[in-house]
């Protein structure tokens, strides 16, 4: 039986490490690369076309919310499952929504992950059982009302280039990164502020790390 070939991606090398051993460990389950933002996770999902990645919801370059929605286009195959330190409804949701498979907390990795990672193989979506209970809570006492968020309301283009803006890159920087102009980088920078109705950088960074979009 072919194992699980898997892509580990985490911005702390420790905390990848770690991971890389427990899931090692385990017969049927291959880690094939690993990557610390969710931009080189992308490229290494398009060269090797991993059954699993496992993505922190929060690294340099892209979020992991981000880099879901762009590996869900590349096919249905790639199953993602999110990594994150956060028991957030709207983290957890936006997940979802965007594609993931599944949402593990990182205080429950070591019990839940292998779990985790064989169910999205079998087309199951998994939740930690304090994930799943917070979503259920949550839904419970909102379910009249939902109110749209960030990644509703911005362009994939426009929240990566939200994340770029707030870690402290210029604009000919975040132009170089993406392979646009300067000019199209500042359209979509002012579009966002605008949709956002944001007008200063130091605002947008406070908004940006609320939405764990960034760590900055």
């Amino acid at each position: 039986m072919k194992p699980i070939t898997v892509l580990i991606a985490d911005d702390h090398k420790l905390f990848r490490q770690g991971l890389k051993a427990i899931l090692e460990s385990e017969q049927g389950i291959k880690i094939v690369a690993e990557a610390e933002n969710g931009r080189e996770a992308v490229d290494l999902c398009k060269r090797l076309d991993p059954d699993v990645v496992v993505l922190d919801i929060a690294m340099p370059e892209m979020s992991g919310i981000v880099a879901t929605r762009i590996i869900q286009k590349l096919g249905e195959r790639t199953k993602v499952l999110i990594l994150s330190m956060h028991l957030n409804e709207v983290y957890i949701a936006e997940t979802l929504k965007s594609g993931a498979s599944g949402y593990v907390l990182k205080d429950s990795a070591v019990e839940d992950l292998v779990t985790a990672i064989k169910a999205v193989k079998g087309g199951e979506t998994y939740l930690s059982p304090k994930a799943a209970n917070y979503v259920v809570r949550g839904f419970i006492g909102n379910n009249d009302r939902r109110e749209g968020t960030v990644f509703d309301v911005l362009s994939p283009r426009e929240l990566e280039i939200l994340q770029l803006v707030v870690e402290g890159n210029s604009t000919r920087e975040i132009a170089e990164t993406l392979f646009i102009s300067p000019k199209t980088v500042e359209n979509h920078r002012a579009n966002t502020m605008t949709k956002l109705d944001i007008h200063d950088i130091p605002s947008l960074v406070k908004f940006a790390i609320r939405m764990g979009l960034s760590k900055a």
